[in-house]
């Protein structure tokens, strides 16, 4: 244990030498003792909000690094946001497990203690209860318990990877436009995923088509995560196409209502970015275009509206899809192909995303 602090590039050298060894271990098993209790831990395991798994995996980590530290007491005392989105991850994504961006700060942001009362304002229910829980005990055990507990919970985290990696697809690349069509429009139907569907797909054919038509045009963002909004993120869209030095196209995709606080929102991002621009397109559904926009245009161009200095261009997904897919060569739809089997079969690529993909080509007589 340090007897002084550490500057941050010592901690998480520390931190991620200390997690990597975890991660190496193969002999531990998830098999938890007292006092840890298996239910509460396998229950961070069983939701869908990864945060919660994540904190404690900071905790400990903190933990580790300094006995003092009580993430009842004061949990930003470790710098969560910094040793989880540095050293932690980056050995979650070395050793391929599945992980998200920020996990620990989407469950406990401007959260200074994880007691009862952070789990009652989070609206947590029983797994943030769990939390409290856990981190009770992590404060409570002996070095040497909490080393025992650190590995063995990360032989869950383990567990799961192996898990997740089950599910991947090994699929030859597909050419035919109709099939590729309808895979798009389904997974947009099925399995949105907040948003991250529609976005990843929208992008990885403007990849597709730049590259089918040598295009030196750099698209970016498609690849973020939608959980972060384009006001904290500095990003004037969800999608960005940089034609050349002095020009780019600004992309908002969205499967919900376009309302009238996310113009504002998005016209405040684009003017931080760049005042010259003058147009945005909203790639959605004949369903998100607001009902109050009364300059309708044709199927493919829904409906168009004037903000302040900004003209938005509201654009029929499903018609951009199909298009798109069209008049791309094969190869440049084998390319799309590959990029989004790719995609659903990254570790981080929601479950019920890589179910759907599978069920789907089983159902439309795609081998496996």
């Amino acid at each position: 244990m340090p007897k002084k602090k550490l500057s941050a590039a010592k901690r998480n050298a520390e931190i991620y030498r200390t997690l990597s060894g975890f991660l190496r271990d193969r002999k531990p098993v998830a098999q938890f003792s007292a006092p840890f209790d298996v239910k509460e831990v396998e229950s961070l395991f069983q939701t869908s909000i990864w945060g919660h798994r994540e904190i404690i995996l900071t905790i400990v980590m903190a933990r580790l690094l300094d006995s003092k530290f009580k993430a009842s007491e004061n949990f930003y005392a470790c710098n969560p946001r910094s040793i989880f989105e540095q050293p932690i991850r980056k050995a979650l994504r070395e050793y391929g497990i599945p992980h998200r961006k920020s996990g620990p700060l989407n469950v406990a942001k401007n959260s200074k203690k994880i007691n009862r009362d952070w789990a009652t304002d989070k609206h947590g229910g029983e797994i943030a209860m769990n939390v409290v829980k856990i981190v009770k005990k992590i404060e409570s055990v002996s070095e040497g318990a909490l080393k025992k507990f650190a590995s063995v919970y990360v032989a869950r985290y383990k567990q799961e990877a192996k898990r997740i990696k089950e599910m991947e697809v090994n699929l030859p690349p597909q050419e035919n436009p109709i099939h590729i069509s309808k895979l798009c429009i389904d997974l947009i139907n099925s399995v949105p995923d907040g948003g991250a569907t529609p976005q990843i797909i929208v992008g990885l054919l403007m990849e597709a088509m730049n590259k089918d038509r040598k295009n030196p045009v750099i698209v970016s963002g498609h690849r973020d995560s939608v959980s972060t909004t384009n006001t904290t993120s500095k990003k004037p869209g969800d999608i960005i196409e940089k034609i050349n030095d002095t020009s780019e196209l600004i992309y908002e995709v969205t499967t919900k209502k376009f309302s009238d606080d996310r113009l504002i929102e998005s016209y405040e991002a684009v003017m931080d970015y760049d005042q010259a621009l003058k147009d945005v397109f909203v790639i959605c559904r004949p369903q998100d275009v607001p009902e109050t926009l009364s300059n309708r245009g044709t199927s493919y161009i829904m409906a168009t509206t004037q903000y302040s200095k900004l003209a938005y261009y509201f654009i029929n997904i499903y018609d951009y899809i199909q298009s798109a897919i069209l008049f791309l060569t094969p190869e440049g739809r084998k390319f799309f192909y590959k990029e989004l089997v790719a995609y659903v079969n990254n570790t981080n690529t929601a479950e019920k995303v890589k179910k759907y993909f599978k069920q789907w080509h089983s159902e439309n007589n795609t081998p496996l």
